[in-house]
Protein backbone atom coordinates (compact mmCIF):
# COMPACT_ATOMS: atom_id res chain seq x y z
CA UNK A 1 0.00 0.00 0.00
CA UNK A 2 1.52 3.54 -1.20
CA UNK A 3 2.19 5.47 2.04
CA UNK A 4 3.77 8.14 0.13
CA UNK A 5 2.94 12.12 -0.50
CA UNK A 6 4.54 14.81 -2.66
CA UNK A 7 7.41 16.42 -0.77
CA UNK A 8 8.51 13.10 0.98
CA UNK A 9 12.20 13.09 1.12
CA UNK A 10 15.02 10.91 1.67
CA UNK A 11 18.60 11.42 2.31
CA UNK A 12 21.64 9.14 2.25
CA UNK A 13 25.48 10.05 2.76
CA UNK A 14 28.63 8.40 1.28
CA UNK A 15 32.06 9.34 0.80
CA UNK A 16 33.88 8.31 -2.03
CA UNK A 17 37.16 6.75 -1.93
CA UNK A 18 40.22 5.40 -4.14
CA UNK A 19 39.71 1.74 -2.81
CA UNK A 20 35.84 1.87 -4.53
CA UNK A 21 37.03 3.32 -8.15
CA UNK A 22 39.40 0.14 -8.22
CA UNK A 23 36.49 -1.79 -7.18
CA UNK A 24 34.30 -0.40 -9.63
CA UNK A 25 36.99 -0.57 -12.89
CA UNK A 26 37.61 -4.62 -11.68
CA UNK A 27 33.62 -5.53 -11.54
CA UNK A 28 32.69 -3.37 -14.57
CA UNK A 29 35.80 -3.28 -17.03
CA UNK A 30 35.66 0.51 -17.24
CA UNK A 31 39.29 1.11 -16.54
CA UNK A 32 39.48 4.55 -17.83
CA UNK A 33 42.29 5.94 -17.36
CA UNK A 34 41.10 8.91 -15.87
CA UNK A 35 39.46 7.17 -13.08
CA UNK A 36 42.14 4.78 -11.77
CA UNK A 37 45.39 5.96 -13.23
CA UNK A 38 46.39 9.20 -10.88
CA UNK A 39 49.14 10.14 -12.88
CA UNK A 40 47.05 9.91 -16.25
CA UNK A 41 44.28 12.11 -14.56
CA UNK A 42 46.54 14.46 -13.06
CA UNK A 43 48.03 15.41 -16.68
CA UNK A 44 44.62 15.85 -17.89
CA UNK A 45 42.17 19.05 -18.06
CA UNK A 46 40.51 17.56 -15.08
CA UNK A 47 43.62 17.61 -12.88
CA UNK A 48 43.28 14.26 -10.81
CA UNK A 49 40.97 11.10 -10.83
CA UNK A 50 37.42 11.40 -11.47
CA UNK A 51 34.97 9.00 -9.96
CA UNK A 52 32.82 7.10 -12.23
CA UNK A 53 29.60 8.64 -13.28
CA UNK A 54 28.06 5.09 -12.46
CA UNK A 55 29.63 4.53 -9.68
CA UNK A 56 27.90 7.87 -8.41
CA UNK A 57 24.46 7.05 -10.03
CA UNK A 58 24.93 3.61 -7.97
CA UNK A 59 24.36 5.45 -4.88
CA UNK A 60 21.05 6.80 -6.21
CA UNK A 61 19.85 3.42 -6.71
CA UNK A 62 20.73 2.78 -2.75
CA UNK A 63 18.19 5.40 -2.07
CA UNK A 64 15.90 4.65 -3.94
CA UNK A 65 16.04 0.77 -3.22
CA UNK A 66 16.39 1.00 0.60
CA UNK A 67 14.87 4.09 1.46
CA UNK A 68 12.57 6.04 -0.89
CA UNK A 69 10.33 4.25 -1.68
CA UNK A 70 12.61 1.26 -0.29
CA UNK A 71 12.73 -2.41 -0.83
CA UNK A 72 10.84 -3.96 -3.63
CA UNK A 73 11.44 -0.61 -5.69
CA UNK A 74 12.03 -0.58 -9.32
CA UNK A 75 13.65 2.26 -11.87
CA UNK A 76 11.47 3.15 -14.40
CA UNK A 77 13.00 6.25 -15.91
CA UNK A 78 16.54 7.78 -14.63
CA UNK A 79 17.74 10.97 -15.97
CA UNK A 80 20.95 12.74 -14.59
CA UNK A 81 22.79 15.71 -15.35
CA UNK A 82 26.42 16.30 -13.92
CA UNK A 83 27.32 19.98 -12.23
CA UNK A 84 31.08 19.08 -11.44
CA UNK A 85 33.22 16.04 -11.25
CA UNK A 86 33.33 13.83 -8.13
CA UNK A 87 36.88 13.69 -6.72
CA UNK A 88 38.22 10.98 -4.47
CA UNK A 89 37.50 12.21 -0.69
CA UNK A 90 34.50 14.06 -2.07
CA UNK A 91 31.72 13.49 0.66
CA UNK A 92 27.96 13.53 -0.60
CA UNK A 93 24.40 14.21 0.39
CA UNK A 94 22.02 12.09 -1.71
CA UNK A 95 19.03 13.39 -1.59
CA UNK A 96 15.04 12.09 -2.91
CA UNK A 97 11.96 14.37 -2.98
CA UNK A 98 9.32 12.87 -4.12
CA UNK A 99 7.92 15.26 -6.91
CA UNK A 100 4.33 13.18 -7.86
CA UNK A 101 2.76 10.13 -6.57
CA UNK A 102 0.04 7.70 -9.25
CA UNK A 103 -1.86 5.82 -7.64
CA UNK A 104 -3.19 3.76 -10.55
CA UNK A 105 0.24 2.62 -11.47
CA UNK A 106 1.91 2.59 -8.09
CA UNK A 107 4.21 4.86 -9.51
CA UNK A 108 6.70 7.47 -8.01
CA UNK A 109 8.15 10.74 -9.82
CA UNK A 110 11.61 12.00 -7.76
CA UNK A 111 14.01 14.92 -8.24
CA UNK A 112 17.26 13.88 -7.01
CA UNK A 113 20.04 16.35 -6.03
CA UNK A 114 23.85 14.89 -4.86
CA UNK A 115 25.54 18.14 -2.79
CA UNK A 116 28.69 18.54 -0.99
CA UNK A 117 28.03 18.31 2.90
CA UNK A 118 30.88 20.91 3.50
CA UNK A 119 29.66 23.59 1.37
CA UNK A 120 26.07 22.30 -0.43
CA UNK A 121 27.74 22.14 -3.98
CA UNK A 122 25.59 20.64 -6.23
CA UNK A 123 27.37 17.47 -8.08
CA UNK A 124 24.68 15.88 -10.00
CA UNK A 125 20.77 16.90 -10.44
CA UNK A 126 18.55 13.64 -11.32
CA UNK A 127 15.32 12.78 -12.01
CA UNK A 128 13.60 9.19 -11.57
CA UNK A 129 10.23 7.44 -12.22
CA UNK A 130 9.99 4.25 -9.60
CA UNK A 131 7.40 1.54 -9.62
CA UNK A 132 6.72 0.54 -5.90
CA UNK A 133 6.52 -3.38 -6.25
CA UNK A 134 3.84 -5.02 -3.89
CA UNK A 135 5.90 -6.70 -1.53
CA UNK A 136 5.33 -10.28 -0.70
CA UNK A 137 3.83 -10.92 2.78
CA UNK A 138 3.86 -13.74 5.08
CA UNK A 139 0.56 -15.87 4.69
CA UNK A 140 -1.56 -15.03 7.52
CA UNK A 141 -2.18 -17.68 10.06
CA UNK A 142 -5.88 -19.03 10.11
CA UNK A 143 -5.77 -22.01 12.02
CA UNK A 144 -9.21 -23.57 13.72
CA UNK A 145 -7.86 -24.52 17.02
CA UNK A 146 -8.57 -22.33 19.03
CA UNK A 147 -10.97 -19.88 17.27
CA UNK A 148 -14.78 -19.61 18.51
CA UNK A 149 -16.91 -20.04 15.86
CA UNK A 150 -21.37 -20.17 16.05
CA UNK A 151 -22.90 -22.80 14.05
CA UNK A 152 -26.18 -21.93 13.25
CA UNK A 153 -28.70 -24.93 12.31
CA UNK A 154 -26.97 -27.12 15.00
CA UNK A 155 -29.28 -29.41 15.74
CA UNK A 156 -29.92 -30.39 11.97
CA UNK A 157 -27.83 -33.32 10.62
CA UNK A 158 -25.55 -31.05 8.62
CA UNK A 159 -25.07 -28.23 11.49
CA UNK A 160 -24.37 -31.11 13.82
CA UNK A 161 -21.54 -32.63 11.35
CA UNK A 162 -20.03 -29.25 11.43
CA UNK A 163 -19.99 -28.93 14.82
CA UNK A 164 -18.55 -32.36 15.23
CA UNK A 165 -15.72 -31.48 12.50
CA UNK A 166 -15.16 -28.20 13.33
CA UNK A 167 -14.72 -29.26 17.70
CA UNK A 168 -12.50 -32.10 16.34
CA UNK A 169 -9.95 -29.58 14.51
CA UNK A 170 -9.58 -27.90 17.67
CA UNK A 171 -12.34 -25.42 17.39
CA UNK A 172 -14.60 -23.96 20.55
CA UNK A 173 -17.59 -24.31 19.07
CA UNK A 174 -20.45 -22.78 20.06
CA UNK A 175 -24.20 -24.55 18.84
CA UNK A 176 -27.15 -22.26 17.69
CA UNK A 177 -29.80 -24.55 17.06
CA UNK A 178 -34.24 -25.15 17.66
CA UNK A 179 -33.91 -28.93 19.33
CA UNK A 180 -31.14 -29.38 22.05
CA UNK A 181 -32.24 -33.17 22.57
CA UNK A 182 -32.05 -33.55 18.71
CA UNK A 183 -28.72 -32.02 18.85
CA UNK A 184 -27.49 -33.93 21.67
CA UNK A 185 -28.45 -37.46 19.72
CA UNK A 186 -25.45 -36.75 17.73
CA UNK A 187 -23.10 -38.16 19.67
CA UNK A 188 -21.19 -38.23 22.87
CA UNK A 189 -19.14 -35.22 21.61
CA UNK A 190 -22.10 -32.70 22.22
CA UNK A 191 -21.29 -32.47 26.03
CA UNK A 192 -18.76 -30.49 25.84
CA UNK A 193 -20.60 -28.02 23.18
CA UNK A 194 -22.28 -25.08 24.43
CA UNK A 195 -25.70 -24.67 23.21
CA UNK A 196 -28.25 -22.24 22.53
CA UNK A 197 -32.02 -23.64 22.26
CA UNK A 198 -32.86 -20.46 19.44
CA UNK A 199 -35.63 -19.97 16.29
CA UNK A 200 -34.02 -18.00 13.56
CA UNK A 201 -37.53 -17.19 12.27
CA UNK A 202 -38.37 -15.18 15.24
CA UNK A 203 -35.44 -12.58 14.92
CA UNK A 204 -36.56 -9.97 17.76
CA UNK A 205 -33.98 -12.24 20.08
CA UNK A 206 -31.13 -12.55 17.74
CA UNK A 207 -29.53 -9.52 18.94
CA UNK A 208 -29.65 -10.27 22.47
CA UNK A 209 -28.40 -14.17 21.90
CA UNK A 210 -25.37 -12.84 20.21
CA UNK A 211 -24.62 -10.04 22.65
CA UNK A 212 -24.86 -13.12 25.42
CA UNK A 213 -22.41 -15.19 23.51
CA UNK A 214 -19.83 -12.12 22.87
CA UNK A 215 -20.31 -11.71 27.30
CA UNK A 216 -18.27 -15.15 27.01
CA UNK A 217 -15.49 -14.07 24.50
CA UNK A 218 -15.05 -12.70 21.01
CA UNK A 219 -16.46 -14.98 18.11
CA UNK A 220 -14.03 -15.21 15.44
CA UNK A 221 -16.33 -17.60 12.85
CA UNK A 222 -19.81 -18.46 12.14
CA UNK A 223 -20.93 -20.77 9.89
CA UNK A 224 -24.87 -20.45 9.17
CA UNK A 225 -25.93 -23.91 8.43
CA UNK A 226 -29.94 -22.98 9.51
CA UNK A 227 -32.49 -23.14 6.97
CA UNK A 228 -36.30 -23.65 6.92
CA UNK A 229 -37.69 -26.98 5.93
CA UNK A 230 -37.82 -26.93 2.45
CA UNK A 231 -41.28 -28.04 1.11
CA UNK A 232 -43.24 -28.18 -1.85
CA UNK A 233 -45.18 -24.71 -2.60
CA UNK A 234 -47.00 -23.94 -6.44
CA UNK A 235 -45.40 -20.17 -6.88
CA UNK A 236 -47.23 -17.63 -6.32
CA UNK A 237 -49.24 -19.50 -3.50
CA UNK A 238 -45.91 -19.89 -1.40
CA UNK A 239 -45.90 -16.32 0.20
CA UNK A 240 -45.56 -17.42 4.16
CA UNK A 241 -43.09 -20.21 3.31
CA UNK A 242 -41.03 -17.75 1.39
CA UNK A 243 -40.96 -15.42 4.40
CA UNK A 244 -40.37 -18.10 6.48
CA UNK A 245 -36.69 -18.80 4.05
CA UNK A 246 -35.98 -15.33 4.15
CA UNK A 247 -36.23 -14.66 7.61
CA UNK A 248 -33.94 -17.83 8.42
CA UNK A 249 -31.72 -18.06 5.20
CA UNK A 250 -31.00 -13.77 4.81
CA UNK A 251 -32.65 -11.89 7.52
CA UNK A 252 -31.13 -14.31 10.04
CA UNK A 253 -27.85 -13.85 8.83
CA UNK A 254 -27.70 -10.72 8.34
CA UNK A 255 -28.20 -9.75 11.63
CA UNK A 256 -26.01 -12.20 13.21
CA UNK A 257 -23.48 -11.30 10.57
CA UNK A 258 -23.95 -7.60 11.56
CA UNK A 259 -23.39 -8.08 15.32
CA UNK A 260 -20.34 -10.70 15.12
CA UNK A 261 -18.59 -8.09 12.82
CA UNK A 262 -18.53 -5.12 14.51
CA UNK A 263 -15.87 -7.48 16.92
CA UNK A 264 -14.65 -9.46 14.09
CA UNK A 265 -10.30 -9.28 13.19
CA UNK A 266 -8.36 -10.45 10.83
CA UNK A 267 -8.24 -14.15 9.89
CA UNK A 268 -12.01 -14.26 11.08
CA UNK A 269 -14.01 -16.32 8.59
CA UNK A 270 -17.86 -16.58 7.32
CA UNK A 271 -19.30 -19.29 5.88
CA UNK A 272 -22.64 -19.97 4.75
CA UNK A 273 -24.50 -23.53 3.63
CA UNK A 274 -26.21 -22.78 0.15
CA UNK A 275 -27.47 -25.76 -2.09
CA UNK A 276 -26.69 -27.19 -5.37
CA UNK A 277 -29.95 -24.65 -7.07
CA UNK A 278 -27.75 -21.36 -7.02
CA UNK A 279 -25.94 -23.10 -9.93
CA UNK A 280 -28.38 -25.44 -11.76
CA UNK A 281 -32.23 -25.06 -12.69
CA UNK A 282 -34.18 -25.42 -9.41
CA UNK A 283 -36.72 -28.31 -8.94
CA UNK A 284 -40.75 -27.12 -9.51
CA UNK A 285 -42.73 -25.74 -6.26
CA UNK A 286 -39.24 -24.97 -4.48
CA UNK A 287 -39.21 -21.10 -5.25
CA UNK A 288 -39.11 -19.84 -1.43
CA UNK A 289 -35.90 -21.99 -0.95
CA UNK A 290 -34.31 -21.31 -3.90
CA UNK A 291 -34.73 -17.48 -3.69
CA UNK A 292 -33.80 -17.67 -0.18
CA UNK A 293 -30.39 -19.25 -1.11
CA UNK A 294 -30.00 -17.13 -4.01
CA UNK A 295 -30.24 -14.48 -1.86
CA UNK A 296 -28.00 -15.47 0.86
CA UNK A 297 -25.24 -16.11 -2.18
CA UNK A 298 -25.72 -12.60 -2.60
CA UNK A 299 -24.53 -11.55 0.54
CA UNK A 300 -21.87 -13.55 0.94
CA UNK A 301 -20.35 -12.00 -2.72
CA UNK A 302 -20.90 -8.21 -1.52
CA UNK A 303 -19.51 -9.51 2.37
CA UNK A 304 -16.54 -10.81 0.73
CA UNK A 305 -15.35 -8.16 -1.00
CA UNK A 306 -16.41 -5.04 1.53
CA UNK A 307 -14.73 -7.16 4.34
CA UNK A 308 -11.95 -8.77 2.31
CA UNK A 309 -9.52 -5.66 2.98
CA UNK A 310 -9.87 -6.15 6.98
CA UNK A 311 -8.33 -10.21 6.21
CA UNK A 312 -12.35 -11.46 7.25
CA UNK A 313 -13.13 -14.20 4.51
CA UNK A 314 -16.84 -14.78 3.71
CA UNK A 315 -17.45 -18.27 1.59
CA UNK A 316 -19.89 -20.38 1.20
CA UNK A 317 -21.03 -24.22 0.45
CA UNK A 318 -23.68 -25.72 -2.04
CA UNK A 319 -24.41 -29.33 -1.19
CA UNK A 320 -26.56 -31.36 -3.81
CA UNK A 321 -29.45 -33.84 -1.88
CA UNK A 322 -28.70 -35.54 1.30
CA UNK A 323 -30.02 -37.99 2.99
CA UNK A 324 -31.49 -35.69 5.83
CA UNK A 325 -34.33 -34.58 7.28
CA UNK A 326 -34.69 -31.84 4.73
CA UNK A 327 -35.03 -34.81 1.94
CA UNK A 328 -37.42 -37.10 4.00
CA UNK A 329 -40.25 -36.47 1.82
CA UNK A 330 -38.18 -37.21 -1.57
CA UNK A 331 -39.61 -40.65 -2.96
CA UNK A 332 -36.71 -42.91 -3.06
CA UNK A 333 -36.71 -43.42 -6.49
CA UNK A 334 -35.85 -39.94 -6.80
CA UNK A 335 -32.89 -40.18 -4.61
CA UNK A 336 -31.65 -43.22 -6.75
CA UNK A 337 -31.71 -40.89 -9.79
CA UNK A 338 -29.80 -38.44 -8.34
CA UNK A 339 -27.21 -41.11 -7.04
CA UNK A 340 -26.94 -42.48 -10.96
CA UNK A 341 -26.46 -39.24 -12.40
CA UNK A 342 -23.86 -38.27 -10.14
CA UNK A 343 -20.38 -38.65 -11.59
CA UNK A 344 -19.33 -40.68 -7.78
CA UNK A 345 -22.41 -42.67 -7.88
CA UNK A 346 -23.61 -41.71 -4.44
CA UNK A 347 -25.50 -38.50 -3.04
CA UNK A 348 -23.41 -35.79 -0.69
CA UNK A 349 -24.01 -36.64 2.70
CA UNK A 350 -23.43 -34.20 5.46
CA UNK A 351 -19.99 -34.83 6.47
CA UNK A 352 -18.81 -34.00 2.81
CA UNK A 353 -20.30 -30.71 3.45
CA UNK A 354 -18.78 -30.37 7.21
CA UNK A 355 -15.03 -31.27 6.02
CA UNK A 356 -15.30 -28.27 2.97
CA UNK A 357 -16.97 -26.14 5.72
CA UNK A 358 -13.91 -26.68 8.26
CA UNK A 359 -11.24 -26.25 5.38
CA UNK A 360 -12.86 -22.98 4.22
CA UNK A 361 -12.61 -21.78 8.33
CA UNK A 362 -8.65 -23.40 8.57
CA UNK A 363 -5.36 -22.36 7.07
CA UNK A 364 -5.39 -24.22 3.60
CA UNK A 365 -8.43 -21.44 2.82
CA UNK A 366 -6.61 -18.55 3.65
CA UNK A 367 -6.58 -16.79 -0.15
CA UNK A 368 -9.83 -18.42 -0.65
CA UNK A 369 -12.94 -15.44 -0.09
CA UNK A 370 -16.27 -14.94 -2.16
CA UNK A 371 -16.02 -18.25 -3.53
CA UNK A 372 -19.25 -20.85 -3.45
CA UNK A 373 -17.65 -24.01 -3.48
CA UNK A 374 -20.20 -26.93 -4.78
CA UNK A 375 -20.19 -30.07 -2.84
CA UNK A 376 -21.90 -32.18 -5.10
CA UNK A 377 -19.96 -35.12 -6.31
CA UNK A 378 -19.24 -33.54 -9.66
CA UNK A 379 -23.19 -33.29 -10.62
CA UNK A 380 -22.64 -29.42 -10.56
CA UNK A 381 -19.44 -27.86 -12.46
CA UNK A 382 -20.21 -23.90 -11.93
Amino acid sequence: MNRWSAGDSRTIIHRFGADELSAFAEFTGDRNPLHVSPDYARRTPMGGQVVHGMLAASFVSTLIGMHLPGPGALWNEFEIRWKRPIRIGTELEITGTVRSVSASTNTLDLDITGAGTEDGAVFFEAKAKVTMIDQPSERPASEVAGKRILVTGASGDVGAQICARLSHAGAQVVAWGRNRERFERHGEWTRNVPFRSIDLSTGAALARAVEAELESGSIAGLVHAAGAMPEAHAFPDDGEALREHWRVSVEAFYEISRALLAQMAAQSVIVAVLSQYVFDQPPPKLAAYVSAKMALWGLIRSMALEYGPAGIRVNAVSPSMMNTAASVNVPLRTKQVESAKNPLRRMCEPEDVAEVVAFLCGPGAAFINGANIPVTGGASMP
